[in-house]
């Protein structure tokens, strides 16, 4: 599914993804329920989804559907804590990771100069750290960015034959927007990781990997938002052992 989504990407619009969200996140719960239900359940049309299914290459919501239940593993279980969402998110994760050819991802990190990496916010910034530490060990050096300040100091400088990561929670935040056009100026490759979502950052990059991470509501506070990185750090590691079995030795 995650080839589908990626080659229809430009296609796809925030509805689109809200819908791939739901139909991904209930993979075991859509399979018993009319297209109506769904698109009662997520606040769209049921021509809505129809069309979603066409943009990925199906012929309607019934392929779609059968596809996705041939993906899904025979568990009927409802996720109800909060730690059967963390083992759910790192599973949805490894099948989204499982979808996408990290080929050409990995041929860019080997063959490009420089890689700079820069992750939107505090998390994120962790979660950099993270991958340039792991990839330390197959002798590939990445510079990381503290803040925005720093990234447009060196922007002037990047290439074509550099690549750029950027880790981002929601990829739509103001910086982003402007930055990415600059890269495309410029010819730099951006390689995003995002939750699977519709987004500016991940719109706009040469190349993408997704991770799911559900929200948690800890307090009852609307304005607090809690966003756990586990997925991601899932991600990366995957990332770098495929990296490690392929193209360290190469």
């Amino acid at each position: 599914m995650q080839e589908r989504i990626n080659n229809a990407h430009s296609q796809l619009t925030t509805t689109d993804f809200s819908i791939l969200n739901y139909l991904i996140t209930h993979k075991e719960k859509i399979q018993n329920q009319s297209i109506h239900k769904i698109a009662e359940a997520i606040f769209v049309s049921s021509a809505s989804i129809v069309r979603l299914a066409k943009k990925l290459d199906f012929t309607g919501f019934s392929e779609m559907k059968y596809y996705m239940k041939a993906e899904t593993e025979d568990n009927s279980e409802e996720f109800k804590s909060s730690i059967s969402l963390l083992e759910q998110d790192i599973q949805d994760t490894l099948n989204l990771i499982s979808e996408q050819n990290l080929q050409p991802i990995c041929q860019q990190m080997k063959q490009a100069k420089r890689i700079f990496c820069y992750g939107t916010d505090w998390g994120e910034k962790f979660s950099v750290s993270y991958l340039a530490r792991n990839f330390l060990a197959c002798n590939l050096f990445m510079h990381q960015f503290p803040s925005i300040t720093e990234f447009l100091w060196t922007l002037e400088q990047m290439t074509e034959d550099d690549l750029v990561i950027i880790i981002s929670f929601s990829g739509n935040n103001d910086d982003l927007k402007r930055l990415l056009p600059l890269l495309k100026v410029k010819n730099v490759p951006v390689f995003s990781i995002t939750p699977l979502s519709g987004n500016f950052l991940s719109s706009e990059a040469s190349f993408r990997l997704y991770y799911k991470s559900t929200k948690l509501d800890i307090t009852k506070t609307n304005e607090t938002e809690y966003n756990f990185y586990s997925s991601l750090n899932v991600l990366i590691d995957f990332l770098f052992r495929y990296y490690h079995d392929n193209y360290f030795n190469e």
